[in-house]
């Protein structure tokens, strides 16, 4: 039986034009795993509300990290789609959850390929209903138009060893330069999407430490499973708890998880924190969230908040340049990423 590697990913608008946003934003978000309300009102909300009044300020963000391949996100992956064609030693497509390359259209270049099992990798190491739970359910809505295949899937891998690793070598360049506070920073939740993903029905996150202790709802708690990822890879960075701080970002109006990723950069400024450097795990694919969300506006709040105290020195007696914060790019097409990718779809295989 012929196998081959699906890869899917969130997705982007076909172009920054505020046509192509106002479309993306639609399907985006009229997926009911993202805004989980009564269709009827989440018809009237995106269609009535969010994409005609968000459409041209998000059409702003998205010239902002444009590039001439397209988007960051959709291009990385396609690219990480071919590499891992030849790493993995199997057909590789990949698809978009929203927008283009669709599901359908990845596993139809696979069918002409003769695949007749098909894994399915989410691009996302973390457990959420809106991500990778939305991927895995399109996938299967998509492939029954393909009965020859059969479909496996790649479990969420937030606490893999390689993966793990991948992160530490995907940072350690920038590790060596020191810094005096490192921020991990996740995409942020709403609770609710929490407490409904709760197995258990047990409300995992009203417990005092429910997520630093093994149990049966963190298989799919995103909040556990980020801080399992954060701790794994402190230790690998070697770390003081002190000098580090799990925050989440690009959260909305309601109980979001926190805390909030811009008002620990703005209380590092303010604390004139020198040297700062952000790590996104939960993103193996540069996107709008990493590259203009904290590579740019993070980079400004942090610019615009700094309040320098007493000047530090260097062994040699002088002041320290600058104030720096820094972003470490996704895994992307990193080599460890590529090698660990194939590696957890060979096995799912």
């Amino acid at each position: 039986m012929k196998t081959g590697a699906l890869l899917v990913n969130t997705g982007s608008p076909d172009s920054p034009a505020p046509r192509d946003v106002k479309t993306y934003l639609q399907e985006f978000l009229m997926d009911e795993r993202v805004i989980d309300i009564p269709a009827w009102k989440r018809r009237l909300l995106v269609y009535g509300i969010i994409a005609p009044f968000r459409s041209k300020k998000v059409s702003k963000l998205y010239e902002n990290i444009w590039t001439p391949e397209g988007s960051p996100l959709v291009a990385t992956t396609i690219a990480l789609a071919q590499k891992l064609t030849s790493a993995a030693r199997m057909p590789v497509e990949a698809a978009m959850r929203y927008g283009n390359p669709s599901v359908k259209s990845a596993l139809e270049k696979l069918s002409t390929q003769k695949v007749k099992k098909v894994v399915l990798a989410p691009m996302f190491p973390h457990y959420a209903m809106s991500t990778w739970e939305s991927v895995v359910e399109k996938v299967k809505e998509e492939i029954k138009s393909f009965p020859e295949m059969n479909l496996s899937v790649v479990s969420p891998y937030y606490d893999h060893p390689d993966f793990i690793d991948a992160l530490y070598q995907n940072a350690r360049a920038q590790l060596k330069q020191g810094y005096d506070h490192i921020v991990f920073s996740f995409h942020s939740l709403p609770v609710r999407h929490i407490l409904k993903a709760d197995p258990t029905r047990n409300i995992c996150l009203v417990k005092e430490g429910c997520c630093e202790t093994k149990n049966p709802a963190q298989a799919t708690c995103y909040k556990a499973q980020t801080l399992a990822t954060t701790k794994l890879l402190m230790k690998k960075i070697k770390v003081d708890s002190a000098k580090a701080s799990l925050t989440f970002q690009s959260a909305m109006r309601g109980q979001w998880l926190g805390p909030s990723t811009e008002e620990k950069i703005i209380e590092l400024a303010h604390n004139g924190c020198e040297r700062v450097l952000v790590i996104c795990p939960g993103f193996v694919t540069d996107n709008l969230e990493t590259l203009e969300e904290i590579g740019i506006r993070g980079k400004e709040r942090f610019s615009e908040n700094f309040i320098l105290k007493m000047p530090k020195k260097t062994a040699a007696g002088k002041r320290n340049a600058a104030p720096r914060f820094d972003l470490v790019p996704s895994l992307n097409l990193h080599d460890a990423w590529v090698k660990t990718l194939a590696k957890i779809i060979k096995k799912a295989g």
